[in-house]
């Protein structure tokens, strides 16, 4: 189980399939063709093309025009793509149907090849932060680019406002406008490392997931002793992922606060994943 192959790359770097002519479909922000092999999305000059079987699964969240295809995108991208536009109920039905048809048999007998990393191993990797392929990072939830430049847009513009009166009105409106400018390029760039460097709250791996127990003991977990994920309550009665085995054994929990995303996102991306990983 390998992150997708093209993802966000150039054009002309696409496999051949991925330049068939298909069904095109408004998912702002991208351009997505349909075609018979998988998807492809466009967006600012870029691709992605996914095969039928790289995709984890479409999430419907709370806008009924916006959708979320998993898929197992390399740490840091989120492991989602985000679709808005008018096209989204036609997006999500046609992945649904060709999902329905994919054949998985030639992921479960490539992984029954594959040589299994011991949970112990997977912890190791994941705290070292070194790279496990076809692992997805669920991070902690942090203020948005936007919203931190704008933050330190209204701080930088203040700050110079204040400095350039002393050169009168025209000095002020200067100083503030580059004070803006520069503000909100500092506290954007600060967040979008903090993005890339921000803990995790589940990490999900072909061999196992990497979570916690109400933010105690960080643990690597083999799929076998996974049955499920749920949407659960911890011992304060705020609402949590929960991971139980399959004898109803409680492995796993983590409030919901946590996640950047609805927990209901949370659950159908590691549910989708546990299936793959398992061959369910």
């Amino acid at each position: 189980m390998d992150w997708i192959s093209h993802d966000e790359q150039a054009p002309d770097a696409l496999p051949d399939w991925a330049h068939a002519t298909g069904e095109v479909l408004d998912g702002k922000p991208y351009r997505v063709t349909l075609l018979v092999e998988g998807i492809v999305l466009e967006r600012g000059g870029r691709r992605s093309a996914l095969r039928w079987d790289e995709v984890l699964v479409p999430i419907r969240v709370d806008d009924p025009r916006r959708l979320l295809i998993a898929a197992n995108r390399e740490p840091p991208r989120s492991p989602w793509f985000e679709l808005r536009g008018v096209d989204v109920p036609r997006i999500e039905r046609e992945l649904r149907l060709r999902l329905e048809s994919v054949d998985h048999r030639g992921y479960r007998e490539r992984r029954r090849s594959r040589k299994t990393m011991p949970a112990d191993e997977v912890l190791t990797e994941v705290l070292d932060r070194r790279p496990l392929p076809g692992a997805v990072e669920i991070p902690r939830a942090t203020p948005s680019v936007i919203r931190s430049a704008f933050t330190g847009g209204s701080v930088g513009a203040a700050a110079l406002g204040f400095y350039g009166l002393l050169f009168g009105p025209g000095g002020m409106i200067v100083g503030g406008g580059v004070g803006a400018v520069g503000g909100a390029a500092l506290m954007g760039g600060v967040e979008a490392v903090r993005r890339r460097r921000a803990g995790r709250v589940l990490v999900l791996t072909p061999d196992a997931f990497v979570g916690g127990l109400d933010g105690k003991s960080i643990r690597a977990v083999p799929w076998f002793r996974v049955g499920r994920f749920v949407d659960g309550v911890d011992p304060h009665g705020e609402s949590a992922l929960e991971v139980y085995s399959p004898d109803d054994e409680l492995v796993a929990r983590a409030a919901a606060r946590y996640f950047g995303q609805p927990l209901d996102v949370i659950v159908a991306v590691a549910e989708a994943y546990r299936r793959r990983a398992t061959g369910d």
